[in-house]
């Protein structure tokens, strides 16, 4: 298996509900010792747990979800900051040949219905259009929680797999 691709390793782990990654973290001791999504959580100057404000509002999207996998949510992540990626890059071009912002998503939506947010509700339009650096900062930071979760969720079960195959 060493020489399988990390995506194709994971998605030959079985499925685990993405629902089950609010259980693995329930079942961290001290979350903000954990190598990956420590930085996630901490203690502040009393002794309290404190949180990333972005947490709550991932594992509730993650919860809303009863058929969505961890390893899909994974991929929903990539895509997510792979989005936010190429539309920066994409945007700051459409500016550079001297497109009117307000002809930006129009032309966004021209060229890539998934960067022109075809699928998303017109709120979501308007506030990127009103600040785009924001919102994609913010879909990204998203994402990259859910990664981490994810990743943390699917090493649960590659762990335990491994610890029950040749003890």
């Amino acid at each position: 298996m060493a020489d399988v691709p990390l995506l194709e390793r994971l998605a030959q782990l079985p499925a685990l509900p993405a629902s089950e990654t609010l259980a693995v973290m329930e079942g961290l001791r001290e979350p903000h010792k954990d190598p990956v999504i420590g930085p996630l959580f901490g203690v502040d100057d009393d002794g309290d747990p404190v949180v990333n404000a972005l947490v709550p509002v991932v594992l509730q999207q993650l919860q809303e979800k009863p058929d969505l996998t961890c390893y899909n949510a994974l991929l929903e992540g990539l895509t997510g900051i792979w989005n936010a990626a190429v539309r920066a890059a994409l945007v700051a071009r459409l500016r550079a040949s001297g497109l009117p912002p307000d002809d930006l998503l129009l032309r966004l939506q021209a060229l890539s219905p998934t960067l022109g947010f075809s699928a998303e509700k017109g709120e979501l339009r308007t506030q990127w259009l009103s600040d785009p650096f924001t919102q994609d900062a913010v879909l990204v930071q998203q994402c990259m929680v859910r990664i981490l979760f994810s990743m943390r969720a699917l090493a649960e079960s590659r762990a335990t797999e491994l610890s029950t195959s040749q003890g």
